[in-house]
This record gives structure tokens, sequence and C-alpha cells, in this order.
């Protein structure tokens, strides 16, 4: 099975072509062009430099958040275009759940992404071998509130530890916080995530595929300040 895995939840495009667990090609890049012309440029430059079409392909696996509002829509947007032309199966996974896959070591595994305001998005998993035991629900929260959750000894990874990696190291709870240039989502591991979920449950539906922001946007919140709504910090 071929697939095309991609995700934008961060600054970084990622992309990937997996077939039977293996990497044929993978790409990421940090570019100002936008999340949109990044990824369609990178599927095809990779797919031509592996002698491939679009009509290859056997699935399409994207990572559906949390993260950057605007990544995250032009992924899935991508993710449903692709899989209806095409008429494949698409699986949106969670980009946290792929980040806690890449680690190497057992332990609980806490991938953290800056949401601003001082809270990250996280969620906290087990993994021991390649088995990966989803603890929480992807959430979030207040990074002082998460150092208090942890158990001691816990493995923090992704991009959030560029703004908050000092407060974690700080702790006396023992954290292994791993390198920067170790903690950007790969999207091999987008596939990895997309087959154990195909596997279990199925293909998502591309009809009621949507990213999973867990906040409102900024221009939301505006909104609602300005109209007197409640609306999350």
């Amino acid at each position: 099975m071929k697939i095309l895995s991609f995700d934008t939840a961060t600054m970084e495009t990622t992309c990937a072509v997996v077939e039977d667990h293996k990497v044929l090609a993978a790409s990421s890049i940090n570019s100002r062009l936008s999340h949109s012309e990044t990824l369609i440029a990178m599927t095809e430059e990779m797919l031509a430099s592996l002698d491939l079409k679009m009509n290859d392909l056997d699935m399409i696996a994207v990572g559906v958040g949390p993260g950057s509002f605007t990544g995250l829509r032009i992924s899935v947007v991508l993710a449903k275009i692709f899989a209806k032309t095409l008429d494949i199966p698409v699986v949106g996974v969670s980009t946290l759940s792929a980040l806690a896959r890449q680690v190497a070591e057992s332990g609980v595994v806490v991938p953290v992404f800056d949401a601003r305001r001082k809270r990250v998005y996280t969620a906290q998993f087990n993994k021991e071998g390649d088995v990966l035991t989803r603890l929480t629900k992807d959430d979030a929260v207040a990074v002082e509130e998460l150092i208090d959750s942890l158990p001691e000894g816990a493995i923090i990874i992704g991009e959030g530890l560029s703004a908050y990696g000092e407060r974690f190291k700080e702790s006396d709870k023992n954290f292994f916080c791993y390198p920067l240039s170790l903690s950007q989502v790969r999207a091999a591991f987008i596939a990895e995530e997309a087959l154990v979920q195909y596997e279990r449950e199925g293909a998502s539906n591309p009809y009621e595929l949507e990213p999973n922001y867990l906040r409102p946007s900024q221009a939301m919140r505006e909104y609602r300040r300005k109209h007197g709504q409640s609306h999350d910090a």
C-alpha cells in the first residue's frame, strides 16, 4: 500500500511517500511560501523522483492537528480533494500522536506545541517499544498545569520546547526534553499512525474529516470579544 502523508500543523511542511512501512521518499521544509504552495510542489517533486503518479497512490494520511489554524485548513482540504479525486481512503490522525510515535525510548511521552498565552497543545501517551497507548485526550492547557500533572521522568518532545523548554528543564521532575532538531513532526510517522488507525478503525469519512483546532482562532476570539460572547482564553 502506497501512502502519501503530510502535515502542516506547525511552521514546517512535511511530506512523505511510504509503502509497507518503508519510507520511499520524505521531505520537510520551513518555507516563506504558503503551506499550500509548498505542499503541492513537494508532492509533485517527490512522486516524480519515484517515477510515480497520483493514481499510483492507495491512501492519503494527514495530520489534523492541533496546531496552526491556517496550516491545518490547507492540509485537510488538500487531503480531502486528493482522496475524492483519486477515490482512495483518507485517514486523519492526531499530529500529537504521530509526534509521540517518533520517540525511540519507552516511557510517558508528552508532545507539546505552542498554543500561545503560556499554553500548549498536548496529550500524554505511554510508549513501550513500538506500542503507543494514549493516556489523555488532545487538549490546550497551561504550561504550569501540564508540568504539575506529569510523572517524573516524562519525555517531552515538540516545537513547544522552543518557547517553554527552559521551564520544563527547571522542574524538579527530571523530564527528558528532546533536542529541538529532533522535535519536528515527520510525515513518515503520520503514515505509521494512519496505518495503525486504519487497521483498528478503518478510513476517515472524507465528508466529515475536519481539523482539530481545540480552540477558536484569533479572529473568532476577537469577534466573540466584541460581541460579548464567552470564549476560550
